[in-house]
């Protein structure tokens, strides 16, 4: 049952991201919902089911842009492995620091797009990543950590 809903969430999140993201754009920025819904997966599941969960997501990034072919199921698979590997060694249930992994997962996640793009040569990836990925991540942080805190508020006022 968590892994059907893990993949409505991805899924959710997708539909989200290609349609109604726009609406969020502040200075050319957007904050990556896709990657948001890996973290908060990979924290609870462990790295197993975050690494099919984000090859998955990122196949079917992969599928409907199909510039980069296999660029973001690559880049989500590590994604997922990185943080879901790394949950038993920090405490995944602290807010600051699922915040932190966040950040750390859109900057690593970014650098990894922007080396393996065509779209871009590689004396621009530090431009791009500085440009584009330190502000998406500073971004999803911060929608990451209004997310963090409503589950937080949610498991408080209706505990299971």
């Amino acid at each position: 049952m968590t892994s059907i809903r893990h993949i409505f969430l991805l899924l959710l999140a997708f539909v989200l991201q290609t349609t109604w993201i726009d609406f969020l754009e502040v200075f050319s920025l957007k904050p990556d919902l896709i990657l948001l819904v890996l973290v908060y997966i990979a924290l609870r599941e462990g790295p197993l089911v975050a690494i099919c969960m984000g090859f998955g997501v990122g196949f079917i990034q992969d599928v409907y842009h199909p510039a980069d072919l296999g660029l973001n199921a690559l880049s989500k698979s590590l994604i997922g492995f990185v943080v879901g590997y790394g949950r038993s060694r920090i405490v995944a249930d602290n807010i600051q620091v699922q915040i932190g992994l966040l950040f750390g997962a859109v900057i690593f996640h970014d650098l990894i797009y922007y080396l393996g793009t065509s779209a871009i040569g590689v004396i621009d990836v530090p431009y791009f990543w500085l440009r584009y990925g330190l502000g998406r991540a500073i971004y999803t942080a911060l929608l990451g950590t209004f997310f963090s805190a409503g589950l937080t508020l949610r498991r408080l006022i209706f505990p299971t």
